[in-house]
């Protein structure tokens, strides 16, 4: 067992802190340009998702408030107390619940996604319930925790409880991801803008999906390496930040991919998209580069016109407007 210092205590407090500061001010800075760019949308958000963007912000903004009070407790109010190091500020108890709120309110919304894109509700129903059963292990921590005389006996006490906590967030956000990138597979078509959109959204869905499992296995691996110390708190205290920040960047990204799509790389139009269907009635969907550009046999130059051509070429072309990313 390790033994705590003032190293692994008050300095991992402290470095948790900063980077969640830092976190805690990409996520204003997303949330700015989230209603900034609402009013330029043809189509704005429902008012139900706006809502859910500001409970989100806020949730984190507590949180920010409630681990600053818990350094502040300690560093200032009791500086030079040792003894206080081993007493838990009610601030501790109230900076749980937003992390548990954030954690459920991003998960379902990335489960409804994969419900939207997989129309299956026993892939998204599994799903979300690995998110339940997080959510059901952390309440029951949370209970406990109250029970706990001193934040020693905390990890000693409940640290299994919170490797199971983060171990269940972890493997949630790791289906959500995989589940992503697989439906997002399977729509892949023989248009190559549209692939091309298709894999930048399958980056962006692993990149988020990804910080937010490594932050909470460093979570897990710390608690359970190091108990008695607070260094599983450095990444405790970024989780709800991560979770905050792909929420809002996931909203943000469709307005990048309709730039894409409008300087060619992702919006089709009339002018560029063909589907022809074989005698067989299956339909295939190519783009225009994809056709060789030559004159028919039978053009007669003198003339300007087509000659009896014995084949007829029936093409069908469809437009697509705009990327519905929702």
């Amino acid at each position: 067992m390790v033994q705590a210092n003032i190293n692994n205590t008050l300095g991992a407090l402290f470095i948790g802190l900063i980077l969640s500061a830092v976190l805690n001010g990409v996520t204003y800075s997303q949330t700015w340009f989230y209603f900034s760019s609402q009013q330029q949308r043809q189509s704005p958000d429902p008012l139900w998702l706006k809502a859910t963007v500001v409970v989100v912000v806020v949730l984190d903004f507590l949180h920010q408030l409630f681990t600053s009070h818990w350094m502040y407790d300690y560093c200032v109010t009791n500086f030079g107390n040792n003894a206080a190091l081993d007493v838990l500020p009610w601030s501790y108890y109230g900076m749980a619940y937003p992390t548990g709120a954030v954690t459920v309110i991003v998960q379902s919304f990335y489960v409804w996604r994969v419900w939207k894109l997989s129309q299956s509700l026993i892939i998204a129903g599994a799903i979300w319930s690995v998110s339940l059963a997080q959510l059901g292990a952390f309440l029951y921590y949370v209970a406990r925790v109250f029970h706990v005389p001193n934040a020693t006996d905390l990890s000693l006490v409940l640290g299994n409880y919170a490797i199971l906590v983060n171990a269940l967030g972890a493997a949630c956000d790791i289906f959500i991801a995989c589940a992503m990138v697989f439906y997002l597979h399977q729509s892949r078509t023989s248009i190559k803008r549209t692939n091309h959109m298709l894999r930048s959204i399958t980056v962006f869905t692993v990149t988020t999906g990804i910080l937010s499992s490594v932050c909470a296995i460093m979570v897990l691996s710390m608690a359970g390496g190091y108990p008695g110390t607070n260094i599983e708190l450095t990444f405790y205290f970024m989780l709800t930040r991560l979770y905050a920040n792909s929420f809002l960047a996931t909203l943000n990204v469709r307005d990048h991919l309709r730039e894409l799509g409008h300087s060619g790389g992702g919006i089709i139009t009339t002018s560029n998209f063909v589907q022809t269907r074989t005698t067989a009635g299956a339909t295939h969907s190519h783009e225009m580069d994809d056709f060789p550009r030559q004159k028919p046999q039978n053009f007669d130059e003198s003339h300007g016109e087509l000659e009896d051509v014995g084949a007829v070429i029936s093409v069908k072309v469809d437009r697509i407007t705009d990327v519905n990313y929702e």
